[in-house]
């Protein structure tokens, strides 16, 4: 009853404006003051979760998808994914979804996916006669693939929370990922012709809006017109691309460093590439970046002790068990049980962030799913996939946002466009992780014994 009334107090916090940490803070103090229990651990506890070096990979992880982000290999993974569909039919917007998990490989971030997609692709896809609103709503469907496509900061927080092995998560996802991507690839074609008017394509070139004609055709987000690479320099940039990923997640899973090892590793290939390579990035704005990153790392660095001192409350007051007891007691059908978590999942995702979801679901969830038979490693997929519907389904909606955002177009006119991606890509592959384990436990079966 106490923490039913303390998760209602945070929602209409979070509802009202306030920080995220300090309206779960709040939640702790109620929880303590109704409890009369001491809050002169709290200090104590917010420390040693943050003096943890598993705990480092995700701040250098987000500052290393930072560096990708502004390194200009967005504009190579376009060109690459246009050279592979250029003969499908749609196979334009086909490369939105293709490019988002190449992308995804190398950033590991729904929004940066989300910005960045949106301001390199989307000139120019309208100026060939492509409506700018499915366009943002198609890049917006695809950025959770940042989430899915290794290596991706989620995992590295899920790790944390849980006995999952890092690596064994970010193998997980790939199959899943790929099967979403395919979905993806099918819809395009069906629906892509009702927002596609090459008849307009010159009207659109004469009258693009302020935010888009800034880029000129055929370029990135920096405006650096791809058309200009000669074959040699586009294959030399495209190597130094895959490069990365194949240095992270080769390095991981042959042993030869850490999680948090990678993470740096990351930082310094991102600064050197976008410095040295791609010579998108100056000196100075190297500096511009990692100021950015770190602001981004200082939200994260304040939410987690915040959202898990509320955890370990409900962990001390053995909650996760009474939950478990109250979900089996409504039905003990495997199939109803598993419907239930992702219903709860699926709902939870309209009004809380993907970090908060997992720091404070995840112990609740994890001897529920234990009771249906579900791995801890299926369960971090389920709950991937449901943070990947969250982050495109309002109120919420953080991609989602962005691309109304950049793409300046109304959300609500991306909702119609959206629809079908949503109905039968994103929650179909809810279902198909929930009742397949193997496409989430098969090819981590192959390397790690679980």
């Amino acid at each position: 009853m106490i923490f039913g009334l303390a998760a209602i107090i945070i929602l209409a916090l979070i509802f009202m404006g306030v920080a995220v940490p300090l309206a779960f803070l709040g939640g702790s103090f109620f929880v303590a003051y109704m409890m009369g229990t001491s809050t002169g651990t709290f200090a104590t506890n917010s420390f040693y979760i943050l003096n943890s070096i598993s705990m480092l990979a995700i701040p250098l992880f987000i500052v290393g998808g930072a560096l990708i982000e502004r390194s200009g290999i967005a504009n190579v993974l376009i060109k690459l994914a246009d050279k592979m569909l250029h003969n499908v039919k749609g196979g334009l917007t086909a490369t939105i979804p293709v490019v988002s998990c190449f992308f995804g490989a190398l950033c590991g971030s729904a929004l940066a996916t989300a910005n960045t997609l949106s301001t390199a692709m989307v000139p120019e896809l309208e100026r060939k006669g492509y409506d700018r609103a499915y366009l943002a709503a198609l890049i917006a469907a695809s950025s959770p693939f940042g989430f899915m496509i290794p290596p991706n900061v989620n995992a590295i927080i899920f790790a944390s929370v849980t006995s999952a092995s890092v690596g064994a998560l970010f193998m997980a996802t790939i199959v899943p990922g790929v099967l979403w991507t395919l979905l993806y690839l099918v819809i395009n074609r069906l629906v892509y012709h009702k927002y596609y008017h090459p008849e307009l394509a010159a009207t659109n070139t004469n009258r693009m809006r302020p935010s888009a004609s800034a880029t000129p055709p055929e370029s990135g987000a920096d405006g650096t017109h791809l058309q200009k690479l000669s074959p040699m320099q586009f294959w030399i940039q495209l190597t130094f691309a895959v490069l990365m990923p194949v240095i992270v997640l080769g390095g991981i899973y042959g042993g030869i460093f850490t999680a948090t090892e990678a993470g740096a590793i990351t930082c310094l290939y991102g600064a050197l590439v976008g410095v040295l390579v791609y010579k998108k990035i100056t000196i100075r704005q190297l500096f511009g970046v990692l100021t950015k990153g770190t602001k981004d790392v200082s939200a994260l660095v304040v939410m987690f002790p915040m959202t898990l001192i509320f955890s370990r409350l409900m962990t001390v007051n053995h909650i996760p068990e009474l939950v478990a007891e109250l979900m089996l007691s409504i039905t003990n059908n495997k199939i109803g049980l598993i419907l239930l978590i992702d219903l709860l999942l699926f709902m939870i995702g309209f009004f809380l962030d993907g970090n908060v979801i997992i720091l404070t679901l995840v112990p609740l969830l994890t001897p529920i799913a234990s009771a249906c038979g579900i791995d801890t490693i299926q369960l971090a997929v389920i709950v991937f996939v449901s943070i990947g519907i969250g982050s495109i389904t309002p109120p919420m909606a953080t991609c989602l946002m962005a691309c109304s955002r950049v793409c300046d177009v109304p959300i609500h006119k991306l909702v119609n466009p959206i629809l079908p991606f949503l109905l039968f890509g994103a929650l179909p592959i809810l279902l198909l992780v929930s009742f397949a384990p193997a496409l989430s436990t098969w090819l981590p079966g192959l390397f790690y014994s679980f």
